[in-house]
């Protein structure tokens, strides 16, 4: 059982290297549209405090402390919030890696 998990875990490193790899020679035209479409994607599927709790830790770097007195809920509702954000968005990283890795036509 600890065999296969790390196979896929090595599985699942390569193939997000290969991804970031390719990701570096799109053109600028490429990258706008996959930005504009994860933040739709964003929108769409995490819940508005799950953007707002992951916004204020990922890119405003506030400790679950602050966000928890910022946006008046607990401790552990900021925690939750994360984890399932977190979740959501491995989601909608592994299925545009998977849409990637299909070929074209």
């Amino acid at each position: 059982m600890k065999i296969e998990k790390l196979c896929d875990k090595t599985a699942n490193q390569a193939a997000y290297d290969a991804y970031l790899a390719e990701l570096g020679t799109d053109n600028s035209a490429f990258r706008k549209q996959f930005r504009e479409a994860f933040m739709q994607a964003l929108h769409e599927q995490l819940t508005a405090r799950q953007y707002q709790v992951l916004w204020l830790s990922e890119v405003e770097g506030l400790s679950g402390k602050e966000i928890s007195y910022r946006l008046g809920i607990s401790q552990s509702a900021v925690s939750r919030h994360l984890t399932r954000g977190k979740n959501r968005l491995r989601v909608l990283l592994a299925y545009n890696l998977e849409l990637r890795s299909m070929p074209v036509g």
